[in-house]
């Protein structure tokens, strides 16, 4: 298999990945990790194909240990260490994840992308004062990226500082009002305030989103819990709103696995051209 052949099939895998065809995606990365079995963007194709959103333990370890041998191949390796990260993340194991995605900061010298994917996963996993630095700065290498305000929004959000969170996805939807994090949060905010009716006008634009029907669904569901307990409430049957923290916990992984795979998407540019140096 000569390189244009091998970057022909890196290519077909990483859209097959993006396109959700993970079955698809696995044969050609197997094919790929045959070709060019040394080579780390090979391996971490591989990693990303291996997991798909309803992937199992087994599946996440078999992803994990696939983008450990791409560090192992290429220790400063940026690609590596993200994938690792990411592959980490969905398979619950946080202080790698954590540990790998600030070794890809390190060596990609702080590009402002990976400073939003580790705010995010700071504000979902870890700590939300960790992730505010990290989103602070991405916006201030990247004033114009809205996906950078939209982590800032989440950091200040998880740390209840709701008019700063707003204002800044109101910056990050202004900047780019189709940006699918910001959207999210959004509705987060607005269900929060009780203002259902704004999310669900925010909902009806996110449900043209692949893979959003399950968390379009539940916060729907949880639009309803709460208008009935207000009623009540109202009617004095309830000495107080119920908070379903279940439905908070649900709604944050279920948003953090989208984001994991929308941060796998962006690196599908630069994994097809690195696969053969």
């Amino acid at each position: 298999m000569d390189e244009w052949e091998i970057k022909e099939l890196a290519e077909e895998a990483l859209w097959a990945v993006r396109d959700g065809q993970y079955v698809r995606a696995t044969a050609l990365a197997d094919q790929l990790a045959t070709a060019v079995p040394e080579d780390p963007v090979a391996r971490a194709i591989r990693a990303q194909a291996l997991l798909p959103p309803e992937a199992d333990a087994e599946a996440g370890e078999s992803a994990v240990n696939e983008a450990r041998r791409a560090v192992e191949l290429a220790p400063d390796n940026e690609f590596a260490h993200v994938t690792l990260g990411i592959a980490a993340w969905r398979s619950n194991r946080l202080t790698l994840a954590q540990h790998s995605m600030e070794r890809a900061i390190e060596i990609s010298d702080r590009k402002p992308r990976l400073l939003v994917d580790y705010a995010w996963f700071m504000a979902f996993e870890r700590g939300p004062r960790l992730a505010l630095e990290a989103a602070e700065e991405a916006v201030a290498a990247a004033p114009d990226a809205s996906t950078a305000w939209a982590a800032l929004g989440l950091a200040q959000f998880r740390l209840h500082r709701r008019d700063d969170a707003d204002e800044s996805l109101q910056r990050a939807l202004g900047l780019d009002p189709n940006d699918f994090y910001a959207q999210w949060v959004k509705v987060i905010l607005l269900q929060d305030r009780s203002q259902d009716a704004e999310a669900e006008a925010l909902m009806k634009i996110l449900e043209e989103t692949p893979g959003t029907e399950q968390l379009v669904a539940r916060v729907r569901r949880e639009a309803k819990r709460r208008q009935v307990a207000k009623r009540l409430v109202e009617r004095e049957a309830l000495p107080d709103a119920v908070v379903d923290v279940s439905f908070r916990r649900w709604t944050w992984r279920l948003l953090a696995l989208l984001v994991t795979a929308a941060a796998w998407f962006a690196l599908i540019a630069w994994g097809f051209y690195q696969v053969v140096r």
